[in-house]
Formats: structure tokens, C-alpha cells, sequence
């Protein structure tokens, strides 16, 4: 580094110097030092809180070096270089024996231990020992002071979704692999770092919204060129950049800049300060470069300008250029020099370059017009680019752009890999035949007969094919997900073949990919595995395979909850297809007796979150349950989280037949609903204020309609304060008084007109109406009437107000008026939002004419030859069909699927055997055996897609009218996030489910 004669500038915060010593020291080493960054300034050291005044020298690529770099140069050091520092002294020779070993280690002092350079070597060396010796003293010593300065226990069980995507370090240390949410979106996406040398999982950081990368999207996750950066596309179509060994679940910088539905591409400069992502307003390139230093940016078309300003790209100085589409650069890449910008124009077919420093297109190239042809590949020196078009395979100077040689193609190609020294593979699945091609001569040296297995270059990041380091040998996944290790010299040789990683989950069979980062260690990788490998003899390293789901119950499982959820990495994995484990960063370890071997498999203690350390050398803490885990846990943490199992004995859950005994009740339900409320805490959130109040009012309805009207009363009086409320309690007051509870609905309702003055919904207008009329109010309930038949006769085809008032006039006694509103309305109203739930009224009410003159008088048949019209027929979903079923009325249920030319045979015996004998009172034998195979096939389920088949499920024995199934499956669905509701979290499963128990089908009960 350059300081005397540079212009500096000093940004943020510093802890270990002040601004004014520093200003001085680097003055003294013959630097200027300026207050802000300038078209002048040659470097920047940055501090905390340096985004705003860094980020215009980030987004011009004028190098940042942080505080340790600036103490280095005030101290005459080299940045990067470490500062003097006595040496570890704690390395045994490998010709020690044991008791040497242990004195080596006892007397050595631990404080000058550097993780980075001292980790490996003693490692290196603890191996040799217990190669000779066994696990010795020495080995349990040097865990124990690792253990002391933080090493945390580590298992690879991490992910709650499918793996979108990797990327290997620079340096080819690391792997960082990266996951979608699974169902549980608000629980976000997981990035995990391996270990390459040792192929054990040294961190993770969960929690990244909306997860990382997406599928059938590659290049999502780009290191920095010294390691100490990741970006990643998170959340969709943001990009962010994150410490890879950092613990923080949010970005130190992020970009957004248009809330499409998939990613957009980006690459990451080598510095790790910039990147290259979609914004912009340019008509030629909607990619620009922005500061990715700290801090956000935003802009145009979705988000307000933020941070730094981008940098666009202009159009190149020709007159047809208008002619041509806009660019999106996709698959895109920085130059290890920073120079240059390549990447794919899919939607234009082209291959492009970009010149950083001059914002311009350096050259472009036409590429095949197909999107099975294999994308544009560049050399691993970034010398050479390589493409296919015409029926040729044409290799191009990566700086001009301009062929150096041709070949014949290889139709059906589906990926082009690039080896060392100018090596290149063309893979072709289609014809059973990979090519070798020497790039830097243009001459073609092999063909192989490898029936290869497809890659997807563009939407995944690990290939059917993988050099080795030295470019001597390769590998090969093969269609029968096997691979091929093959000798390249003179006479290509297949040496040997080894087991892939291909995973089923459910009906769904996914392959796997290779990287060979390091001559001993092979990587397959894919969306639901990872395994190391040595290539030499086939040995497997390490197996790390996700989203295992055992039938038994989770050992930190209680009380309808995970408790390891809380935690900022769950403990808990899958030992194997059958066991749960459970594994505290603390060391305490909760498994079956006797698995030493295999949780040794499974776990490692990390280093500095960079170094993985054998597990078996340490002292183990390992326990049958939950229970007694809490009385002997390593850390104080552990055993609070433990209390609550204390005295509980095994915590797994014994086998047995499902579904349970039907012991639940109507009223155990509605407590389970109440308390899902609890969950919605989300501050200011209108989506939880309107369901939380919706809700109380649909329970004391039910209530009512039990005859249960103490306790409807109860509800209603408990529903928070909230511009629904008067409304709410109007229709339960109006159930309450029509049924004959005066004295309840009278409590329920205690408003005096003037306390209505905010009423104006024409639903809520008819139910204030009809609830002063029960309760014998007639002067008011005259004004509120006429106030609601004002509403309604404003429009007559307003089935959302007109049906309300027609319901209201007929719980007060009214019908001639309420047959005169129902019949002045023009159409139909929603099926289930408003048409069913009239629907379930009348066949309580057992009008069964009036209900057959609307499907059949009133309705217009369903033309086949046109295309379905809604709005014209009554009870207008397939909810109108499961309520007649239940009430009995298999001839209204013909009708009904006469109307809407609908199958409904399926459910005529049930409606005609209900006809006859009446609803059972509880599931059929059918039903039950029904739900025991349902919930035999969710048990083999990985958690993070367990959620909504424990939604279905939950559904379906609410339709058979199960309630303790319904309970025991809540635990299983998921829980309310920050964003809203989905029909798969638990307070909408339990809601839907009750009101289904209750009335038969899942709508409104009126």
C-alpha cells in the first residue's frame, strides 16, 4: 500500500485510534488527508458508521481498508500482515508420545494462540497422535482450552428449506451454501459455511429474509476476493452483503430496487464494497453499480433513492442501438481485477462485456437463439470465453471478444466447464458424450463415452462435471446419479466410481452437482445434501444429508411448542431417518444411548467459526432426554432452557395408533383459538387488529348458536376496542335476542345511539337494526332499518349490504320485508362470503323451498360451451355443496350440481345416508383410517414442509369432526410472522377448523 503522496480519507468511527492521531501519523508517512471523498482521493479507512461518507469512494471502486488495516500502516505494518505476537509453543512434534504431548500443552500459553495460524497445525498434529495412541489427555486438554475461548458445538441440520445455490472461497478453504425458507417465510433462509478441508459445518447464520437465492436461479451467493464478504441474493430480489463468519442475522449493506417475483442477477465486486445489480432508469442496460459498503441503496422503479447514487452504464455510440431490446445482464461475474463486468443477456441471446472504469460496453457476441444451449462459460484465468453457435463450439479472447479458434459443436450440450489451463469440458447428456478441448490451441483432444446427468448452469451452481485442481483428472455425475472419476493424460481412463447424493422427498427426485476444490476432497452438493468426498478411494468424508424428518417427537418439543426455535440456531437435527438429537452450542448433547459414532459424524466444535475440531476429543456431555440434560447441561443457558423438563421423564413421544381417542370438545377448541391470538403481536399491524376482532365475534357467535349464551356474552364483551366492535357485537346481540336471551344480548350490546355515530357500513347498519329490535328498541331499530335499505337500494346488485339486511330482518321475526329486500336485488351475492353463509341460515332454519327456488329458479345454468361466468348462479362454490351433504338434502344437491354442471355423486350417499339416519356423531371407520394414512405419509415429512400438510391434515379432520386430531396436529402448522397471515398458520388452522366443527363448512357463521 502506496500512503506517502495519497490522498486519504478517514470515515466513521474508530476504537483503537483517534481521527486526530491517525490524521497525524499518516500525515508524518507524507499522506494528505482530506475531510471528504473527491474525484482526488486514492483510499479511504473506514471505521463504524462510514457508510455515508464511504460509500461515493464504493461505488468508484477507490480502495476501503478498514481500522485493523489503518493501525497496521500507523505501526510501519503491512495491512493484513499480523502484529508481532509471540509464537504458540503448544504444537507437539509427531514423534511425541502422549505424556509429552499433555506437557507440551499444559505448559504452553494459550493467550498467544492465533485460531488462524495455529488451528490446522496443532489439528495436524492431534491426528498423528491418535493415529498412534488413541484419543489421549492431550487431545481432551486442548478441546478443553479451545472450549474455553469460544469454540461452540456445531451440527449441520440447519436448513428449513431446499439448497438454492454455493459458492467456494477464494482461497478454496470454505463452501457457503445457502437455503430458501421453506413454508415458514418469516423464519427466512439459512447461510452455512464448511470446512473444505475437513468437510464438517463451522457456522451458520439463520433468519436471512426470505431466504437466499431462489430455485432454478444460479449465482446468488459471490464471495469477496480476500474471503471476508459474501453476497448474496436474499428476500427475493434484494441483494445484501453479509460477514460469512459474522453472527449478525441482517446485511451490513444491501440494495433493492424492484419487488419483482424472482431474482434479478448481481455480481460482487473483488474489494467487496460494490456490486452490480438491476436498477437504474437507463433504456440501454436496467443494471447499475452500487456502494455495498454499509449502509442501503435504493432507487427507481420500486423504492425511493437511498444511499450513494448508482453508476449506469452508457449505450454504445451507434445509431441502430435503439433498435435493440434493454439489457438485463444475467449470470453476471466480476473480474478478478476489477477491470470488467461479463455476464449473459438472456432475453437478447447475447454474451457481454463491460468496461468498469469507462461505463461502457466493451463488446457483445451473439450467442444460440435456444434456451437449452449451454450458457457462455469463461476460462478460470478469465482469459478465454467459450460458447456454441451455428453448430459451433467457438473459443473467444475474453478481452476483445474476438474468436480465437472454432470447432465442430456438440448439439444437445448442456454445460461448458472450464479446467485448469485452459482445459474445457463439453458436457453432452443428449448423446452419451463429453468432449476435452485444449482452448488455448483449439484442439480437440477426446471424446468420452460418460453418459452424463443434465446440468442447469443457469439455476444451479454445482455441475454435472468437475475438474481436479491440477487439471489431470475429473469428475462425472452420471444418469443413474453415480460418479465417474476419470484419469485425463495420453488415454483417458475411468478409474473408479463412487455414490452420489441424489434425494428423493416425496414425489419429487433431485440430483446433485460437483465441485473439487482441493486434490484430496470432492464435493456433491445438492438441493437436499451435501457430501465430501475423497476422490482417490471413494471414502466419505463427511455426509451431511437435510431435512430428515424421524416420526418420532422432537426432544425439546413441548407444550405444542419447539423450544430450540427460541434459540438463534435450532439444536435440534436428525441423527438419521428414525432419531432425533439435539446438540447446544454448550456441548450438551441429548441422544440415544450407544451413538457415539454417529453423532461424531454429525457434529464438530468450531474454531472461530472457521475450524472445524473433532468432537470425540472433548469431554462429552451427552443424555438420554430433555429431562436429565437439564440437571447436568455445560452452561447456565442451557439448563433455563431445560427447566420446564425437569421431573418430566423422556420427553419422546411412545408410538401408538392415530388419530388419538376423540376426548376433545368444542370448548377445548375455542380455548386453543383464543390462545393463537396471543401470537399476533405484531405492533400497529391493521391485518391483526381486523382478524383478532373478527375473530372474537365468529367465537360468540358460535357460542350463540350452541345456546351457549353466557359464554357468547363473555366473548363479545371481550373484544378489544376497535372500529369493528359496535358492528360486531350488534350481530351477536341479534342471535343472542332472536334465540331468546334478552338478558345476555342486552349486555352484549350496550351502545345508546350516540355512541354509533361512526357507523356507516350498510352490514353494520342492519345489524344494529336488527339487534335493537330483539332487544325491543323499535324507534331506533326503525331509524338503523331505514338507514340500511338506503344503503342497500343504493345499488341492487350490493349483495354484501343487501344480504345482511334480508339475515337481520329474519332474525327479528320480519320475513315479508326480508323476502320483499331479498327480492328487489339484482344477480347474485360471493359464493362463500356472503351466499353460503345464507346458505347454512336457511338450512338451520330448514327453508328448504326458499333454497330450492334460488339454485333452481333464480340461477343461470353453467354453459359449458362458454366460459364460466360468476355472479349469475346462487351459492357459487364448492362449499354450497359439502353444506347441503351435511344438512341432509341430497335432491338440493343434485340440483345444485345440475346447475353449476358439477360432479357431485361422490357426496350424494353421505347427503341421503345423512337424510335417513341423521349427522354421526363423530368420524366413520373410513374417516379414521383415512386420517391415520395422512398422517403416516406427514411424518415423513422434513419440518420446514411439514407445515402445510399439518394445515391439510388439520382441515380434514375438522371435516370428519375430530376434534382431538385437530388438536394434536396445531402444534405441527405454523406460527403468525411479521408479514400477515397465510391459510397454513396455526391461528388460521385452528379458526378454520372450528367453524367447521361447528356449522360443517369454513365460513362465516351467522
Amino acid at each position: 500500500m502506496i500512503i506517502s503522496g495519497s490522498t486519504i480519507v478517514l470515515a466513521g468511527r474508530f476504537s483503537r485510534v483517534s481521527k486526530d492521531e491517525a490524521k497525524h501519523g499518516l500525515e508524518l508517512l507524507g499522506a494528505k488527508v482530506t475531510a471528504s471523498v473527491s474525484a482526488k482521493t486514492d483510499l479511504v479507512f473506514a471505521g463504524e458508521k462510514s457508510g455515508a461518507k464511504a460509500g461515493p469512494a464504493a461505488v468508484r471502486g477507490v480502495p476501503i481498508y478498514d481500522e485493523d488495516a489503518l493501525v497496521a500502516v500507523l505501526e510501519g505494518r503491512e495491512p493484513g500482515t499480523r502484529p508481532p505476537s509471540p509464537p504458540f509453543t503448544g504444537v507437539p512434534d509427531e514423534r511425541m508420545g502422549p505424556g509429552e504431548a499433555l506437557d507440551i500443552l499444559k505448559n504452553a500459553d494459550w493467550s498467544a494462540f492465533s485460531p488462524d495460524r495455529d488451528t490446522v497445525p496443532l489439528r495436524d498434529a492431534l491426528h498423528a497422535l491418535e493415529r498412534a495412541h488413541g484419543v489421549t489427555d492431550a487431545h481432551r486438554l486442548a478441546t478443553a482450552r479451545l472450549r474455553d475461548a469460544g469454540a461452540a458445538l456445531r451440527h449441520s441440520d440447519v436448513h428449513h428449506g431446499q439448497l438454492n445455490g454455493h459458492a467456494l472461497s477464494p482461497d478454496g478453504r470454505h463452501l457457503a451454501v445457502g437455503s430458501w425458507t421453506g413454508e415458514d417465510y418469516d423464519r427466512g433462509g439459512v447461510l452455512q459455511i464448511f470446512e473444505v478441508a475437513t468437510g464438517r459445518c463451522v457456522h451458520a447464520i439463520d433468519g436471512i429474509m426470505g431466504g437466499i437465492g431462489f430455485e432454478n436461479y444460479s449465482r446468488s451467493l459471490q464471495w469477496s476476493a480476500d474471503g471476508k464478504r459474501i453476497a448474496l441474493e436474499y428476500n427475493t430480489n434484494a441483494t445484501g452483503v453479509w460477514d460469512p463468519f459474522g453472527t449478525a442475522g441482517e446485511p451490513i449493506a444491501d440494495a433493492f430496487f424492484l419487488g419483482s417475483g424472482r431474482p434479478l442477477g448481481m455480481a460482487f465486486a473483488p474489494e467487496g464494497r460494490r456490486a452490480f445489480v438491476y436498477g437504474g432508469e437507463s433504456d440501454f442496460l436496467r443494471n447499475v453499480i452500487v456502494a455495498m459498503h454499509e449502509g442501503s441503496v435504493a432507487g427507481p422503479p420500486d423504492a425511493r433513492p437511498e444511499g450513494t447514487e448508482p453508476i449506469e452504464f452508457s449505450a454504445p455510440s451507434r445509431e441502430s442501438w435503439s433498435d435493440e431490446p434493454e439489457f438485463i445482464l444475467g449470470r453476471a461475474f466480476w473480474s478478478r481485477d476489477g477491470s470488467r463486468v461479463y455476464g449473459e443477456a438472456g432475453d437478447a441471446y447475447a454474451a457481454i462485456s463491460l468496461d468498469v472504469e469507462k461505463r461502457q460496453v466493451s463488446w457483445t457476441l451473439d450467442l444460440e437463439e435456444d434456451q437449452d444451449a449451454p450458457p457462455p462459460e469463461w476460462s478460470l484465468d478469465e482469459r478465454l470465453l467459450a460458447y456454441q453457435r451455428g453448430g459451433k463450439l467457438v473459443i473467444a479472447d475474453a478481452l476483445t471478444g474476438e474468436t480465437t479458434a472454432e470447432l465442430p459443436g456438440y448439439p444437445g450440450a448442456d454445460v461448458l466447464c472450464w479446467g485448469p489451463d485452459g482445459r474445457l469440458a463439453v458436457v453432452g447428456p443428449a448423446d452419451g458424450t463429453v468432449g476435452i478441448i485444449d482452448a488455448t490451441t483449439g484442439e480437440h483432444r477426446h471424446d468420452l463415452n460418460v453418459q452424463a446427468a443434465t446440468s442447469n448452469p443457469r439455476g444451479w451452481d454445482a455441475r454435472s462435471w468437475a475438474w481436479s485442481p491440477d487439471g489431470e483428472r475429473a469428475a462425472c455425475v452420471t444418469d443413474v446419479g453415480r460418479i465417474e472419476i476419470w484419469s485425463l493424460g495420453e488415454s483417458p481412463e475411468r478409474l473408479r466410481v463412487l455414490d452420489g447424493v441424489r434425494h428423493t422427498v416425496g414425489q419429487w427426485e433431485y440430483g446433485f452437482g460437483l465441485e473439487w476444490p482441493a486434490d484430496d476432497v470432492l464435493i456433491a452438493i445438492g438441493a437436499h445434501a451435501v457430501r465430501f468426498l475423497r476422490p482417490e478411494t471413494g471414502e466419505i468424508m463427511a455426509d451431511h444429508p437435510f431435512h430428515h424428518a424421524p416420526a418420532a417427537r422432537r426432544p425439546l418439543f413441548l407444550a405444542g411448542r419447539d423450544l430450540g426455535d427460541r434459540l438463534r440456531l435450532d439444536p435440534t437435527f436428525a441423527l438419521d431417518e428414525d432419531t432425533w438429537a439435539v446438540a447446544f452450542e454448550d456441548g450438551t448433547v441429548i441422544a440415544p444411548p450407544g451413538r457415539d459414532d454417529d453423532l461424531d459424524g454429525r457434529l464438530c466444535w468450531a474454531v472461530d467459526r472457521r475450524f472445524a475440531w473433532p468432537f470425540h476429543w472433548g469431554d462429552q456431555s451427552v443424555f438420554p432426554d430433555a429431562a436429565r440434560a437439564g440437571v447436568g447441561a455445560a452452561s447456565p443457558e442451557t439448563e433455563l432452557l431445560l427447566t420446564p423438563f425437569r421431573g418430566r421423564g423422556s420427553t419422546a413421544k411412545v408410538a401408538g395408533t392415530w388419530p388419538p381417542p376423540d376426548t376433545a370438545t368444542v370448548t377445548d377448541l375455542i380455548t386453543v383459538v383464543l390462545g393463537t391470538l396471543v401470537d399476533l403481536t405484531v405492533e400497529h399491524s391493521a391485518v391483526y387488529e381486523d382478524w383478532t376482532v373478527d375473530t372474537f365475534q365468529q367465537l360468540a357467535m358460535i357460542r350463540a348458536r350452541r345456546g351457549e349464551a353466557a359464554e357468547a356474552r363473555d366473548l363479545a364483551l371481550a373484544m378489544p376496542e376497535h372500529r369493528l366492535r359496535p358492528g360486531h357485537l350488534a350481530r351477536v346481540a341479534l342471535a343472542l335476542g332472536a334465540a331468546g336471551f334478552g338478558a345476555e344480548a342486552a349486555a352484549a350490546f350496550p351502545y345508546a345511539d350516540d355512541d354509533l355515530a361512526q357507523v356507516s357500513d350498510g352490514a353494520d347498519l342492519a345489524a344494529v337494526a336488527g339487534a335493537c329490535a330483539v332487544l325491543g328498541r323499535h324507534e331506533r331499530a326503525e331509524r338503523w332499518f331505514a338507514a340500511a335499505r338506503e344503503a342497500a337500494d343504493a345499488h341492487r346488485s350490493n349483495w354484501e349490504v343487501r344480504l345482511p339486511l334480508v339475515w337481520a330482518l329474519t332474525e327479528c321475526g320480519r320475513e315479508q320485508e326480508a323476502r320483499a329486500v331479498l327480492d328487489e336485488g339484482a344477480g347474485t351475492p360471493g359464493g362463500r362470503y356472503h351466499g353460503v353463509p345464507w346458505l347454512v341460515c336457511l338450512l338451520r332454519r330448514g327453508e328448504t323451498e326458499l333454497v330450492r327456488e334460488l339454485i333452481g329458479e333464480r340461477s343461470e345454468p353453467d354453459d359449458p360451451n362458454e366460459r364460466h361466468e360468476y355472479g349469475v348462479r346462487w351459492f357459487d362454490d364448492w362449499t354450497a355443496a359439502r353444506a347441503l351433504t351435511l344438512n341432509g338434502q341430497p335432491d338440493l344437491l343434485r340440483l345444485w350440481g345440475d346447475i353449476n354442471r358439477t360432479w357431485v355423486r361422490d357426496d350424494l350417499p353421505m347427503a341421503e345416508r345423512i337424510a335417513a339416519e341423521g349427522r354421526p356423531a363423530g368420524p366413520t371407520d373410513d374417516q379414521l383410517t383415512d386420517l391415520a394414512a395422512q398422517h403416516a405419509g406427514l411424518a415423513k415429512l422434513p419440518k420446514a414442509a411439514k407445515r402445510r400438510e399439518s394445515a391439510h391434515v388439520a382441515r380434514k379432520a375438522a371435516e370428519y369432526g375430530h376434534v382431538s386430531a385437530v388438536l394434536d396436529l396445531l402444534p405441527g402448522t405454523g406460527e403468525a410472522g411479521n408479514y400477515g397471515l397465510d391459510s397454513n398458520t396455526r391461528t388460521w388452522v385452528a379458526f378454520s377448523a372450528l367453524r367447521t366443527i361447528a356449522i360443517g363448512v369454513d365460513v362465516d357463521v351467522w
